[in-house]
């Protein structure tokens, strides 16, 4: 079953086209990359599915119903992980999860988030305050508090760039595993790969356009060698002929 319909998708910030014309077809309960280079449109499509902007042109459909008319519903289903999260300097980060519960209306919840924080390594600093985080751990806290919310897709704006390789592989198992085992969709975007990594499906963005939408093992097949080199040697195959931005004057 299609859970994400994008037809069409254009934007564009003043003259500058961030998207052109994107169309995607993602199944529930896969794990979808958005690769591509900085200024590429991942994040912009990102927000876009996360209802956090409205496309300038073309619509997107969530299970079913158009996001546009269908906003407040479709968002409590939905949770978006921008590539720097924001967090209470006064709250520790398991008072975070209680907030994150309290807001949810959520039940029985302690037992999950003392797994998460298990899982994400975070057990030790769960009384720390996120503000004094590295990077890394931040980001991987704000990934364990949106699934104590079990959200039915997970997006996330580049998750592997503030990680040490260890976690970076470590993380990427993780959602393969939602995927597999709680028929969670996952979209993320990135513009490196994990050496360990198996996403159902790859997207290659370049300048707003899509130059590559096919599922991971026949990527996989035709460029082999080491993973986390593959973003470099996708380019150089696809930017042989690379699209001309298009600057869209007033």
């Amino acid at each position: 079953m299609v859970q994400i319909e994008v037809n069409d998708v254009s934007v564009k910030y003043g003259s500058y086209q961030a998207l052109q014309h994107v169309s995607l077809k993602i199944p529930r309960g896969e794990y979808w990359i958005l690769l591509g280079e900085n200024g590429a449109g991942k994040s912009t499509l990102l927000r876009c599915l996360a209802m956090w902007m409205r496309p300038t042109q073309g619509s997107i459909v969530i299970e079913g119903s158009n996001a546009e008319h269908n906003e407040r519903v479709l968002r409590s289903r939905i949770k978006f992980v921008p590539d720097t999260p924001v967090f209470y300097a006064e709250l520790t980060a398991w008072e975070h999860a209680q907030l994150i519960a309290t807001l949810h209306h959520l039940n029985n919840w302690e037992s999950k988030a003392h797994e998460l924080f298990r899982i994400f390594f975070l057990d030790q600093h769960q009384n720390t305050y996120p503000v004094s985080y590295s990077r890394g751990m931040q980001y991987k806290l704000a990934v364990l508090l949106t699934l104590i919310v079990k959200p039915a897709l997970l997006l996330l704006d580049e998750p592997f760039g503030p990680l040490d390789p260890t976690s970076q592989s470590h993380l990427a198992t993780i959602l393969k595993q939602l995927c597999q085992e709680e028929h969670m969709t996952v979209v993320a975007s990135t513009h490196l790969l994990p050496e360990v990594i198996e996403p159902d499906h790859l997207v290659f963005l370049n300048q707003g356009r899509i130059l590559l939408d096919e599922s991971w093992e026949p990527v996989k097949n035709q460029y082999p060698g080491s993973v986390a080199s593959l973003p470099y040697r996708l380019s150089q195959s696809l930017f042989k002929n690379p699209p001309q931005m298009e600057i869209v004057r007033e």
